[in-house]
């Protein structure tokens, strides 16, 4: 699934695409998503103007002059740049965002686990609502990591990847932030030290704005609005590896139905 680097890529990508703010229509391909594509998104959104395009958490956000556009991308979902309307469409094309100069933004997605949603207010909306802070603004820091681990007999990994507590963190950057601040993703939350958060904290970030530098993480079908795979796989650290750089044989554990790479030498 992608996580926030790939989505902070594409909503980049996006921004820098797209010419004409001015939705002319909004297209339902095939309204078989995860939610069912609503039928009053094309009523709601045309010849609405954009405001912005930002990122919260894993979800792009169209900020119009009346509403929001909300998009998941799921597991597989991908935002193509389209500009020849009569380019035929694709199995597994969903949904179109028309322009009024003509160009397109298309998405795609196999396993069907993204969708899209038109809301009023962004702050009632229910993917969003409860979505925690974001990790690269200041608000997460040692001070608030320390606190909401205080009282948690969960795995850290778990808690760093819960979104109510901090949003757009998944399994490979827990992962290979774990293995940098030098904690095992099983340690309990509760046992932190405030110099386990700091470390815990600055590793997120760096290795978040790492990635998102590098165009995101390609393992099986994530690529840019360009088509072009994210290159942070390449320099990853203990995800997907079977020796750490100290020698040790990387450990996989199962810790919430997800595979979590550690090297119990480097990591206590």
């Amino acid at each position: 699934m992608p996580e926030l680097p790939e989505v902070e890529t594409v909503v980049k990508a996006i921004n820098k695409s797209i010419k004409s703010r001015q939705i002319n229509k909004f297209k339902i391909i095939n309204s078989k998503l995860r939610w069912t594509i609503s039928s009053y998104i094309p009523s709601k959104t045309k010849d609405n103007y954009i405001k912005t395009i930002y990122r919260r958490g894993k979800y792009i956000i169209f900020k119009l002059d009346i509403g929001y556009l909300i998009i998941h991308l799921g597991m597989t979902g991908i935002i193509k740049f389209i500009n020849d309307k009569d380019l035929p469409y694709e199995k597994h094309d969903h949904f179109d965002i028309e322009f009024k100069d003509g160009y397109i933004l298309r998405y795609n997605d196999v396993r069907k686990f993204g969708s899209v949603h038109y809301c009023k207010n962004i702050d009632n909306q229910f993917l969003v609502k409860k979505l925690g802070c974001e990790p690269l603004d200041d608000t997460f820091d040692k001070f608030y990591l320390k606190r909401v681990c205080q009282k948690k007999e969960i795995p850290i990994k778990n808690l760093i990847m819960n979104q109510t507590i901090v949003t757009g963190i998944g399994n490979i950057y827990a992962c290979e932030a774990l293995f940098i601040s030098e904690i095992k993703p099983h340690k309990k939350s509760k046992s932190l030290t405030l110099d386990n958060c700091e470390k815990l904290v600055n590793a997120i970030k760096f290795v978040l704005k790492k990635s998102i530098r590098d165009g995101g993480t390609t393992l099986k079908d994530f690529k840019s609005l360009d088509g072009k795979p994210g290159y942070f796989k390449q320099k990853l650290l203990v995800y997907g590896k079977q020796l750490c750089g100290c020698g040790n044989e990387i450990k996989i554990l199962k810790i919430g139905g997800r595979s979590s790479f550690y090297c119990n030498k480097c990591q206590k």
